[in-house]
């Protein structure tokens, strides 16, 4: 008569894990997919929480409330752009964050050697380790977790066609991009670093990682685990540049490459006599004038652990 209550006494006594997906997105799981993370963290000893977004920067608000009910982890499922508004939600809580990536790109997941498909990488993010690590701050506001950017690609993404974006994926950045440069649109941009270091620019990048739009390397250098941030100015006229960037991007990196001037630093502005619009993780989040800066050891990411421990 009293093993029920005994087995509900044990379930309540679990750890909690929520998992915490946008329906909305490209890249929103499945209920299959849903439901084999759920029986991964299950598995890993959690009781699972699921709540979907309703809206943009809902996940933020869910992986807030997910902290504030004391999960002792919280597993987002999606692109880039989703798992930057849980780690928006999670700063300076301690929480540990799972990724399952879903998404277009992945930058995040592929810089942390996550697995790129799901079940394996449901698997981490139930049993990985926790590590700490910063994330950039625009405007003492929006978080970024690899990259933010002022530019072109910036542009890019402001003027994307959102039911492109859904059939084709990248290729919809490719074209809005294409047609920001047809329309001499590109901004002219002055950055200066917190060291007094000062640059003329067309294109901007604040990376914390060496990834950017998939796979490119842009910045070896650049790691998410720095306290710092590389910043990779290139001077104008873009246009002329763009083919060769291109090239030394599929090649390892571009902090090298003529008319480009690399800057490692923990905070620099950006100004510019118009508002163009800044980026951060494939979202549009502000317009210039941004003042960019580094939070480190902010947040806990779940990282592969071989060793089966965790990080302090």
């Amino acid at each position: 008569m009293t093993e029920a209550p005994a087995r509900l006494s044990k379930a309540k006594n679990r750890p909690t894990a929520w998992l915490l997906h946008n329906p909305a997105a490209r890249g929103a799981p499945d209920p299959t997919q849903l439901s084999r993370i759920a029986r991964e963290l299950a598995l890993a000893g959690f009781r699972v929480e699921t709540a979907a977004s309703d809206r943009p920067g809902a996940v933020t608000g869910l992986a807030r409330h997910a902290a504030s009910e004391g999960a002792e982890r919280v597993v987002v499922c999606g692109g880039d752009g989703t798992v930057r508004e849980a780690a928006q939600g999670l700063t300076h809580t301690g929480v540990p964050l799972g990724i399952v990536p879903l998404g277009t790109a992945n930058v995040l997941a592929r810089e942390l050697g996550l697995p790129l498909a799901p079940g394996p990488a449901a698997v981490v993010a139930s049993r990985g380790a926790a590590r700490r690590v910063g994330v950039g701050l625009l405007n003492s506001g929006p978080v970024f977790t690899f990259c933010a950017s002022a530019g072109l690609d910036a542009l890019a993404v402001d003027r994307i066609d959102l039911r492109m974006k859904t059939q084709t994926g990248g290729w919809a950045y490719v074209h809005a991009a294409l047609l920001a440069l047809l329309e001499e649109a590109v901004p002219s941009l002055l950055l200066e670093s917190e060291e007094g270091v000062r640059a003329e620019a067309s294109q901007v990048f604040v990376l914390r990682a060496s990834r950017y739009g998939g796979d490119f390397r842009l910045c070896p250098e650049a790691s998410v685990f720095s306290d710092t941030m590389r910043v990779l100015a290139v001077a104008p006229p873009l246009g002329a540049r763009l083919i060769p960037l291109l090239i030394q991007a599929m090649l390892g990196g571009i902090g090298t490459s003529p008319g480009v001037r690399s800057i490692e630093t923990r905070a620099l502005r950006i100004t510019t006599p118009h508002g163009f619009p800044i980026q951060a993780d494939g979202d549009v989040v502000g317009r210039i004038p941004a003042e960019i800066r580094t939070d480190p050891g902010s947040l806990a990411l779940v990282v592969p652990d071989p060793n089966g421990g965790s990080f302090p």
